[in-house]
């Protein structure tokens, strides 16, 4: 009996270690060089396959909303889009979808920060505190912690 709470406190302690890695490489985000970009297309995607739908059609559908630009480093052009460094949004309705791509227009121009190292991983808007990564970091330190006692109690 012992050993399931240890092996959820360490698969709980792995997870918290992850989650603090993502939160970590977020940080480093703003001190990503900035350019300004050019929305070229913007795609609206349905995730889910076939099977998954006709195997669970009452199965909640999600919208992938992934915005396409262009811009310049160093006199070199760089195609990318919204979903290279934290993936494009997904939103669970279509109309939710169609709204935060409809502030995305092709032509409009973007101030982004791009990776030095490889320049096709961007990110779009303002660098943001990881809130949720950071919170699912505490309540899995929290589940390991609790985890440990009753496996040492």
């Amino acid at each position: 009996m012992p050993e399931i709470p240890l092996l959820i406190a360490v698969a709980a302690l792995a997870g918290a270690a992850l989650s603090a890695r993502a939160a970590w490489r977020r940080r480093g985000v703003s001190r990503w060089p900035e350019a300004t970009a050019r929305v070229t297309d913007t795609e609206l995607e349905e995730l889910g396959s076939p099977v998954q739908n006709r195997e669970s059609p009452d199965q909640s559908r999600r919208y992938l909303a992934r915005v396409h630009i262009v811009f310049r480093v160093e006199g070199r052009e760089v195609v990318s889009d919204n979903g290279r460094f934290d993936g494009a949004p997904t939103f669970p309705s279509r109309q939710e979808a169609e709204a935060f791509l409809a502030d995305y227009p092709p032509g409009r121009t973007l101030a982004i920060r791009h990776d030095p190292t490889m320049p096709t991983r961007t990110l779009i808007g303002a660098v943001r505190l990881p809130t949720r990564r950071l919170g699912l970091m505490l309540f899995l330190l929290g589940v390991a912690v609790v985890a440990l006692w009753l496996a040492l109690r």
